[in-house]
């Protein structure tokens, strides 16, 4: 038999979680921000627009994915299920549909959208390299 676990706000371990997700989420926005200048530095405003616009997009499917995870996982009662089966939905079109424009029109670097897209990539890594330094410290 399947035993459940019931998670609330209270129980052992969500502080951190919440800790981890925030920490995430402060350290995607200064990787963006750095991705931003740099590119506008290095490769001209187009490509910075591009980082800028695929790390909007990165943004908002972690916080839609967020909101899934929290509303399958009984964390989130507030919002309805066909909100958030629409935002699984509609971050996957917001997505495909921004490169899918960017490819046809070739109006901004898809190389910069793709650096933007990977913000969270890159502040996992950040964040499990600061993990490991301070375990072996």
């Amino acid at each position: 038999m399947l035993q459940t676990r019931d998670v609330t706000d209270s129980s052992p371990g969500c502080g951190k979680t919440t800790d981890a997700v925030n920490r995430l989420n402060r350290n995607a926005l200064r990787i963006l921000c750095l991705l931003v200048a740099g590119a506008g530095l290095f490769s001209g405003w187009e490509t910075a627009l591009s980082v800028a616009v695929g790390g909007v997009l990165a943004y908002l499917n972690f916080s839609w994915l967020k909101a899934g995870v929290d509303r399958i996982l009984g964390l989130e009662t507030e919002r309805r299920a066909t909100l958030i089966l629409a935002g699984f939905v509609g971050r996957l079109v917001l997505i495909l549909g921004g490169l899918f424009a960017m490819i046809h029109f070739s109006f901004m670097s898809l190389y910069g959208a793709l650096l933007g897209l990977s913000i969270f990539v890159l502040a996992g890594v950040l964040e499990a390299v600061f993990l490991f330094a301070r375990r072996t410290s």
